[in-house]
């Protein structure tokens, strides 16, 4: 459509500067053949035909220029998104244990297979209830002033890189049907499944090593001392648990 609008403008702008030139630049004996007032109105006329036909032209350039333009924009944005998920996916390759990386990776997984967006939001969930468990850790300690229990930080660390490593196996899982429509159905749901349970006990021992905090700091507050026995033999479960490569046999 654009195209016909331009080259009809190009054609009747044509014809009225033809008109317009022929009727300046006519003779004498031009203007007693048809009259000066024939010709003043054939002036007239060419120029409303010129500016009819620069219009046309006119409308039916913008557009394809504006067309144009967007596509470029759009072209533009789909290779900085391929771009950032490139990026995004090599920076989780490289730190596979990072919540936030984590975090980013399952996302893409979802934008590239709306399917798994149910399995995604199970992780995403899992990992925000760690989140949660931690800050009230590290507040509990900070407003009692527990240096004393400093070392149960980094169980919780560990617990979360634990999760972080189940959580890898599921994605590892979900890379076959990433850029499908499959669902899940299609995975092997041993390993989903195990790795969620497993998440889910890791959440349940983190839970109680909040609660043991919290009775040996309080006994503490109000005693001056406190019996460490109960949360040493809960931290060496959960070491224990955890092991050297954060993993459970």
């Amino acid at each position: 459509m654009s195209k016909a609008l331009r080259i009809i403008g190009a054609a009747l702008t044509v014809i009225g500067l033809a008109g317009i030139a022929a009727t300046h630049f006519a003779n004498s004996a031009m203007m007693v053949a048809i009259g000066v007032r024939a010709l003043s109105m054939l002036s007239g006329l060419s120029y409303v035909i010129a500016g009819v036909g620069a219009a046309t032209f006119v409308g039916g350039t913008v557009p394809a220029i504006a067309g144009r333009i967007r596509q470029q924009n759009d072209q533009r944005l789909l290779e900085s998104d391929r771009e950032k998920d490139r990026k995004n996916f090599t920076d989780y390759a490289h730190d596979s244990l990072n919540p936030e990386k984590t975090r980013v990776r399952l996302e893409q997984l979802r934008r590239n297979n709306p399917n798994l967006s149910q399995l995604v939001d199970r992780c995403i969930d899992q990992l925000d209830r760690m989140d949660t468990y931690q800050a009230r850790h590290k507040a509990l300690l900070q407003a009692n002033e527990a240096i004393y229990l400093e070392d149960t930080i980094e169980i919780l660390d560990q617990s979360e890189r634990r999760m972080c490593r189940n959580i890898r196996n599921i994605i590892n899982c979900c890379i076959l049907i990433e850029d499908t429509d499959k669902d899940i159905n299609e995975l092997d749901q041993g390993i989903i499944t195990g790795s969620l349970a497993d998440n889910e006990e890791e959440l349940g021992e983190v839970a109680t090593l909040l609660r043991y905090s919290v009775a040996y700091i309080n006994n503490y507050n109000r005693n001056g001392v406190s019996d460490r026995r109960e949360l040493d033999a809960w931290l060496k479960i959960m070491k224990a648990s955890t092991g050297g490569s954060d993993e459970k046999i």
